[in-house]
């Protein structure tokens, strides 16, 4: 019962969060973090008086923050390109080194802000704006906007959810209440299997297989 009780949520809930909104943004396995599900999940306890929503979003928003410099820093030194050298993540950076490093440079609202609300695409991006060579008070800039868009985006989904589960149970009682939010959940993860499994068979088989994107057909014969 301690690992549940209000006591060790309101101890180790904030800085559990904070250490996965670090490792999210900083690290190679970040994909495999889900801050952005515990802030949200952090955002529903505090709706229900578990914990305090400031503290949340100081530990989540600090975590943000420090993560998103440590993966930038890893890009700007060099050390992020080690650890894809070879493949298809190497061959489209390099077909697209180009259009990324203008699009950091000219777009960092759009590159930097937005991008940090997105998932996945939030935890390759402080690496490669520090690949790109944005400059570091520019980058933390434009990071600390999209830092904030992400903690009113998914701490708002979590208090949404909480109010949304007090008013269900109240009309329904809990047992029906969590079936509906079960049921609510699973077709949301099926919704993201599914759209992941068509973003996998949308990539061309030419960009694949070719050296430096779509490999040219040749001309048919006269």
């Amino acid at each position: 019962m301690l690992l549940i009780s209000p006591e060790f949520l309101l101890v180790a809930g904030p800085a559990l969060l904070f250490l996965m909104a670090v490792a999210e943004t900083s690290m190679p396995l970040g994909l495999l973090v889900p801050a952005g599900v515990a802030l949200a999940l952090g955002a529903f306890l505090a709706s229900q008086g578990s914990l305090p929503i400031g503290t949340v979003l100081v530990a989540a928003g600090v975590g943000g923050l420090v993560g998103d410099s440590l993966g930038y820093w890893l890009g700007r030194t060099g050390f992020a390109r080690l650890l894809s050298v070879q493949g298809f993540v190497a061959r489209t950076a390099r077909h697209y080194e180009r259009f990324t490093t203008r699009l950091y440079r000219k777009h960092a609202l759009i590159s930097v802000s937005l991008a940090r609300t997105i998932s996945f695409v939030r935890t390759l991006m402080p690496a490669t704006a520090g690949m790109t060579g944005m400059a570091y008070p520019r980058f933390l800039f434009f990071d600390l906007l999209g830092v904030l868009a992400w903690l009113a985006l998914y701490a708002g989904v979590g208090i949404l959810a909480g109010e949304s589960w007090k008013a269900a149970s109240t009309l329904l009682g809990t047992g029906w209440a969590g079936l509906l939010a079960l049921l609510a959940l699973s077709g949301w993860l099926l919704s993201r299997r599914r759209r992941h499994r068509s973003g996998i068979t949308a990539v061309p088989e030419s960009v694949v297989e070719g050296d430096g994107g779509p490999v040219a057909s040749s001309p048919p014969p006269a």
